[in-house]
């Protein structure tokens, strides 16, 4: 039995000029998931007594294994998945197989419903038990998301200012949410880049009904939108320069180590944050920068310039004051409720990203990621987010699988599921599906698959690796600086 993203294995052989970690990370997220999805389908087999023959990490050849009771546990030579062989399950094994009493196909049809759904419950099981495990004993998060959105600055040129948005602004309604968090902020501008989002803003006792239209900025190779709305809780904490690299806008302006910045065209910088996203309204435009250098004050003038799709200066800073963090342990019922929660939260983004596609109101292209982008957005959870960042992830992508592969299409197990039903229903009438057309049923679906399979890869090397118009490399990496922190800051 074949998981949904199985042929999503191909894409590590085109990983070569990215990280180990990336690579490793990638390894570890989907072949978690697939194997999870597999043992579902191999474990309620055999707890309904199905004759098991082999259950397979990887596809081809058998590399080494060990046989135990009636069932082959191998290792296979292409590692583009999993699969379960269940006794008299394929439709085109020998009739004498076929009417085994340990086979599939002679077990009831609840029996082979039983099969067919274990396989994405475990992945749905797996989704919520990781959240379950970090509310129970690890969880920790920016303490303002769970917070009521107030607005602490709003960078230069953003959505914000263009709304009107100000300063200590309550934001009292976003996207029709009533009294919302930052994390329902962050969310629903996430996904609405382009779009026209109504807002109510609460300032001074009065409520101002205003329109915000996210920006659209590219993030780990996905589109997402940027509002520019920060809030109250980032510490105020002038950027310090740490190193400049060679070549850039900065280092041309004559910005130094141990610089502070205190202004950008004369607007005070109150922290790091805003400085990164005000750059933005800056492409080949000058700017002025004020900054402070052993008690001097300096003015510079810079243009900054696109460099990996971001518009910057090119410095590292000094790693700014870390975010104020919520850390408690939650009770069996708070774990379970954090789990369940934020399953929803994905399911509900999910759903509404695909109802933008619909309406035509978002690119396919920008939606679905293939191998790639599931390479790039494991490597970036594990570098950004460490250990809970890669569990984050892989959380993320067993949901999706376990949700995708219940679909009523051919080939996948909702498919299946769709044809049992209909041979079911079709039974009531003394009719029967012939084994002909579940074939080409199963074809169609496959060959569907397939041309999925590659759009997604299409997709991911446009995305990730061929950029037409990219006429300007990175700059060189900045010298080595010891940093107090262990956070990573981007060049800037």
């Amino acid at each position: 039995m074949v998981t949904v993203l199985a042929a999503l294995w191909f894409g590590a052989s085109l990983l070569a000029g990215e990280t180990l970690v990336m690579l490793a990370a990638f390894l570890v997220v989907l072949g978690t998931t697939v194997v999870i999805h597999e043992f579902g389908h191999f474990a309620a087999a055999k707890w309904l007594g199905m004759k098991v023959e082999i259950f397979s990490v990887g596809f081809g050849k058998r590399l080494f294994g060990f046989q135990w009771k009636e069932t082959d546990y191998r290792l296979s030579l292409l590692p583009l998945g999993g699969y379960v062989k269940i006794t008299g399950m394929d439709p085109e094994e020998e009739a004498a197989r076929q009417r085994h009493p340990d086979a599939y196909l002679m077990r009831p049809k609840w029996h082979q419903f039983l099969v067919l759904v274990a396989g994405p419950a475990m992945n749905i099981v797996l989704a919520l038990a990781i959240p379950f495990v970090i509310g129970l004993f690890f969880f920790k998060a920016p303490a303002y998301l769970s917070q009521p959105a107030v607005v602490g600055a709003v960078p230069i040129g953003s959505s914000a200012e263009e709304a009107g948005i100000q300063p200590g602004d309550r934001i009292v309604r976003f996207a029709g949410i009533e009294s919302p968090t930052w994390s329902k902020v962050r969310d629903y501008t996430a996904i609405n880049d382009g779009k026209s989002v109504p807002v109510t803003i609460e300032r001074g006792g009065q409520r101002l009904e205003l329109t915000i239209i996210p920006k659209a900025r590219q993030q780990a190779g996905n589109t997402v939108g940027d509002a520019g709305l920060l809030p109250q809780d980032i510490p105020a904490a002038l950027p310090v320069v740490a190193a400049v690299q060679p070549g850039s806008p900065a280092a041309q302006a004559g910005l130094q180590p141990q610089d502070r910045l205190l202004a950008l065209d004369g607007r005070p910088i109150p922290n790091f944050d805003w400085f990164k996203q005000s750059l933005q309204a800056y492409e080949n435009r000058q700017v002025v920068l004020t900054v402070e250098r052993q008690g001097e004050t300096l003015t510079l003038a810079l243009t900054p310039k696109r460099i990996d799709g971001e518009i910057r200066i090119g410095f590292v800073p000094v790693p700014p004051p870390p975010l104020p963090l919520t850390r408690e342990r939650k009770s069996l019922l708070g774990a379970a409720q954090h789990a369940v929660n934020e399953n929803i939260r994905f399911i509900v983004l999910t759903g509404e990203a695909f109802r933008q596609i619909f309406r035509g109101e978002r690119k396919v292209s920008d939606t679905l990621s293939g191998p790639i982008g599931i390479a790039k957005a494991s490597g970036d959870a594990v570098k950004f987010g460490g250990l809970e960042g890669l569990f984050f992830i892989m959380g993320l992508l067993s949901l999706n699988l376990g949700i995708f592969n219940l679909l009523p299409i051919p080939v996948l197990d909702g498919g299946h599921i769709f044809l049992l039903a209909l041979d079911a229903m079709a039974g009531w009438v003394g009719w029967r599906l012939t084994d002909d057309l579940k074939q080409r049923f199963n074809q169609a679906g496959f060959a569907v698959l397939m041309l999925l399979m590659v759009f997604v890869m299409f997709n991911d090397v446009t995305r990730f690796w061929w950029k037409p118009g990219a006429a300007e490399p990175p700059p060189p990496p900045p010298p080595a600086v010891e940093k107090p922190s262990t956070e990573k800051a981007p060049p800037r």
